[in-house]
């Protein structure tokens, strides 16, 4: 894998909660690390969700070694958002990069 593949910036977020002063609870993602990454579409679909036509889009990130990354985080990739779906260690063992799996077009 060549260095000059990684040129696209992501973010991964982690979905935070608060409580506020009345007892109520509030979710919000917040940014934790920026990172450049190799970006590649694998694939494309239509369907119905909620009786609406929906396009959904699934797309392999690659991006250096990170031991905290797991599915709860989701990828902010050019302002959009992508929920991830699998991460997978490329050379096992050796903690270079990761491949993550993601899907956009598809609340969760």
């Amino acid at each position: 894998m060549y260095l000059g593949e990684f040129r696209n910036r992501i973010v991964l977020q982690t979905l935070g909660g608060s409580i506020d002063a009345g007892g109520g609870q509030s979710s919000t993602w917040s940014g934790t690390t920026a990172y450049w990454s190799k970006v590649e579409n694998l694939s494309g679909s239509e369907g119905l969700f909620g009786d609406q036509l929906r396009a959904t889009n699934q797309f392999r990130f690659t991006i250096r070694y990170n031991s905290s990354l797991n599915e709860k985080y989701r990828i902010v990739y050019r302002s959009e958002n992508y929920n991830i779906q699998s991460i997978k260690d490329i050379d096992e063992g050796k903690f270079k990069y990761q491949e993550i799996i993601a899907t956009k077009g598809v609340a969760n």
